[in-house]
């Protein structure tokens, strides 16, 4: 048999589906393989057989549709794959059965001697909380990696294997570009899947805020009311903070994937850390309360001032803060300090500790405790909450300054201390005390003292737009709602307006095609509130003519401000 014979042989193209095998075998999520029209499993490994409850035996052969529920739909995304010989995903969510769950499938194929899709991978994850969910999504971009990886590997082995042999070299050769193939499709299935990860969770994102946002207004509304007992309105501010506190989860999933895809922007500029720590820790100054927990500032760092971003240096002290008051018992003693760090006789460093008298940290999991979703030796034991993003946000804020952020602890129920360095440090800035911020509390505007202001209110959510039109008109404006773009052109049409209040997703078209049409039409101003609230749909907002975007739940001090700073009447 001559070279050229053996390069071009089909059997060379099921030595590299023979690589597949494998990998399946050793990842260490449910991977399964198919083949043919019916797509009958060829090969699986043991987490898929445990994910199932059956033995390979009961599996091999079997059509894939048949062994999985809602087995159609993925009969019909196994054909679009064989056709498209593209990477595909699915979510199906199981609310019927007694503990409902979510399933994740990523298929993509592998290619057969034609160069067509031959068989069909799959990895299939189960999970019955929202942040396995996106664990699960990571650890489908991480089996990606790993099969690039392993391929590679392989494809040197062969190289060596086929030194000093002519007709081994181009065997090796075509293997080499068809492996190239795979590798370039496999780097393609990472990227679709960080894409679709993205867009999951700003959807959820959206789903889970908007709900939050008639909650946050009716108590923050009710607690206003001078007509209700003092116990009472303790009772509303326990409820608005909770709220708040929701929403920041919801804002540390999105940080991640920013942090993740390398999107996370700083705005940097002259603070002071010690009003910003001081403000930090009046955040979390009620729950300690509540606990009986003491918290101590010890500040005797001389040079506070930094270039830094305030609102996600706030983010880190805050998140250290947060977590030091859930892990210390009642009546325990938080430390806030800080110092000066002299790196050379020209350069000085801001030290900050945050310490406690709490549950500490086994030793061998300091570094552990970094990392998204783990809460050192605590995953599993949902006692004290969270779902562990804040320690790996902080991190990397911290490292995106230029600085370093580490943990300390005796051991088990010894405490536990961080300690945050950041360079440049300065003299304290004058004037620069009381920066406004999200993490902060904003500036108190009261509803009397608003201009009074002939308001257009955009909002297909009943409840919330319920909720806003009782706030605004109790603040004197004059408010026409509507609860789609059509209607809002009518309104705008019979009548004089100041502002547009707007939501984003409205059920015949979007809120920044509508803030479009009014600008150029009334030349309005308008106020975007959403949902979703990525860098990207800010950039979205302010490109139509929105002049401020509030993300969902929004809070009516943090509204009267906007309506106060842009409201004032058109002429």
């Amino acid at each position: 048999m001559d070279a050229d014979s053996i390069a071009g042989g089909p059997n060379l193209m099921l030595d590299l589906h023979g690589w597949v095998s494998p990998l399946i075998e050793r990842a260490p999520l449910p991977m399964v393989e198919v083949e043919g029209k019916l797509h009958s499993v060829c090969s699986m490994n043991a987490a898929f057989c445990r994910l199932l409850g059956k033995t390979s035996e009961q599996l091999i052969g079997k059509p894939f549709g048949q062994i999985v529920r809602n087995g159609q739909t993925c009969t019909d995304l196994l054909d679009r794959v064989y056709q498209t010989g593209e990477f595909e995903t699915h979510v199906d969510s199981d609310h019927s059965a007694e503990n409902p769950a979510f399933w994740l499938y990523a298929m993509w194929p592998t290619l057969g001697a034609d160069k067509k899709p031959a068989r069909v991978v799959i990895q299939l994850t189960k999970s019955v909380h929202f942040h396995r969910d996106v664990a699960a999504m990571n650890e489908a971009l991480l089996i990606s990696g790993l099969r690039q990886h392993e391929l590679r590997e392989e494809a040197e082995k062969s190289n060596t294997r086929s030194q000093g042999e002519i007709a081994y070299q181009k065997v090796t050769e075509v293997a080499l570009r068809n492996l190239n193939e795979l590798l370039r499709s496999a780097t393609g299935v990472a990227e679709q899947a960080n894409r679709a990860k993205d867009d999951f969770l700003a959807a959820l994102s959206h789903e889970l805020r908007t709900p939050l946002t008639p909650v946050l207004i009716a108590a923050s509304a009710l607690r206003e009311d001078p007509r209700l007992p003092s116990d009472v309105r303790l009772q509303l501010a326990m409820i608005e903070r909770n709220v708040a506190l929701e929403a920041r989860l919801i804002d540390d999933l999105l940080d991640l994937t920013k942090i993740s895809n390398g999107k996370l922007r700083l705005r940097s500029e002259m603070c002071d850390a010690h009003s910003l720590i001081g403000l930090a820790i009046e955040i979390v100054r009620d729950d300690a309360c509540d606990k009986e927990i003491t918290i101590e500032r010890l500040f005797t760092a001389t040079h506070s001032g930094l270039i830094a971003d305030p609102a996600r240096f706030q983010q880190v002290v805050w998140n250290l803060l947060r977590n030091a008051v859930k892990f210390t018992p009642r009546g325990g003693k938080i430390s806030v300090r800080t110092a000066d760090e002299n790196i050379t006789p020209k350069e000085t460093w801001l030290r900050i500790e945050v310490s406690d008298t709490g549950i500490g940290i086994d030793p061998s999991g300091l570094e552990q405790i970094f990392l998204p979703f783990d809460q050192g030796g605590l995953t599993g034991n949902h006692r004290f909450g969270g779902v562990g993003l804040g320690l790996a946000i902080a991190r990397a804020v911290v490292q995106m300054h230029g600085g370093r952020i580490t943990a300390e602890s005796p051991g088990t129920n010894q405490g536990a201390k961080f300690i945050v360095s950041l360079p440049g440090a300065l003299d304290p800035p004058p004037g620069v005390a009381e920066t406004a911020l999200p993490f902060s509390q904003s500036p108190v505007v009261s509803g009397e003292s608003l201009q009074k202001l002939r308001l257009l209110v955009v909002e297909d959510h009943v409840t919330t737009l319920n909720a806003l039109l009782r706030l605004l008109r109790r603040d004197g404006h004059q408010v026409v709602a509507a609860m789609s773009v059509a209607e809002a052109l009518a309104a705008a049409a019979e009548n004089t307006f100041d502002l547009v209040i707007s939501d984003l997703g409205l059920p015949d078209g979007t809120g920044t095609e509508l803030m479009e049409k009014l600008r150029a039409s009334h030349g309005l101003r308008g106020v975007a509130l959403s949902g979703y609230g990525m860098e990207e749909d800010l950039t979205r907002s302010a490109a139509a003519g929105f002049i401020a975007h509030l993300t969902k739940p929004v809070a009516i001090a943090e509204l009267r401000r906007v309506v106060a700073t842009v409201g004032s009447p058109t002429p």
